[in-house]
C-alpha cells in the first residue's frame, strides 16, 4: 500500500531585521535547540517540518511545512522579495530590545504583502525573556490591529510561545486554504 502525502504543503517565511531571532525561532521549532552565538544567515536558509493540525476534535490534516529563513541584512532585499512569492504564511520577526527592528516592521509587512497579499501574517516579538525589554508589549499589539494580523510574544532561547505560534499560523492558513477552495471544515 501506497503512503499518502501531507494534506497540505506550505510555504512559510521568516522575515525581520539581521539578529532578530528568525533563524532561532525556526531551529527551536524543528529541532528544539537554541544556539547561543550569532550567525547571520547568508541568502536563505530552508527547513521542512512536518506536523498533525487538529481542526476540529477528531479531525486531523498532515501538513508539510517548507520554512524560508531569508536574510535580514538589506544586502539582501531583491533576492528576498522573489523568496516570498508564493508563501502562504509569513512571520515577522522584531527583537524587543532593540526598538528600531520594531519600527522596520511596517516596511517588512508592505513588502510581504505586495508579493503575496493573501498570505497570512502573523506578528512575532521575540527575547521577551531578556530584562532590557525597550519596545512595550501595547506598540506589537496596536501594530496588529491597525494591519489585521496575529501578534505574539516569543522567546527562541526558553521556547515561551513559539509552538504556539507556529501551530497558530499553520491552523489560520490552513482554514484559510478551505475557505479559499470552498470547503468546510
Amino acid at each position: 500500500m501506497e503512503e499518502e502525502g501531507p494534506s497540505y504543503v506550505l510555504k512559510m517565511v521568516a522575515l525581520g531585521d539581521g539578529a532578530v531571532g528568525k533563524t532561532s525561532c525556526i531551529m527551536r521549532y524543528t529541532e528544539n535547540s537554541f544556539g547561543e552565538s550569532y550567525k547571520a544567515t547568508i541568502g536563505t536558509n530552508i527547513a521542512v517540518k512536518n506536523v498533525e493540525i487538529e481542526l476540529h476534535p477528531g479531525e486531523v490534516s498532515s501538513a508539510q511545512i517548507v520554512l524560508w529563513d531569508l536574510a535580514g541584512q538589506p544586502t539582501y532585499r531583491d533576492l528576498r522579495s522573489r523568496y516570498m512569492v508564493g508563501a502562504a504564511i509569513a512571520f515577522i520577526v522584531y527583537d524587543v530590545t532593540r526598538p528600531p527592528t520594531f519600527l522596520n516592521v511596517a516596511d517588512w509587512y508592505d513588502n510581504f504583502v505586495s508579493v503575496s497579499p493573501d498570505a497570512v501574517v502573523i506578528l512575532v516579538a521575540n527575547k521577551v525573556d531578556r530584562e532590557d525589554r525597550m519596545v512595550p508589549p501595547e506598540a506589537g499589539e496596536m501594530f496588529s490591529r491597525w494591519r489585521n494580523i496575529e501578534y505574539i510574544e516569543t522567546s527562541a532561547k526558553t521556547g515561551e510561545n513559539v509552538e504556539m505560534m507556529f501551530t497558530k499560523c499553520v491552523e489560520t492558513a490552513i482554514r484559510k486554504e478551505e475557505e479559499r477552495l470552498g470547503h468546510e471544515i
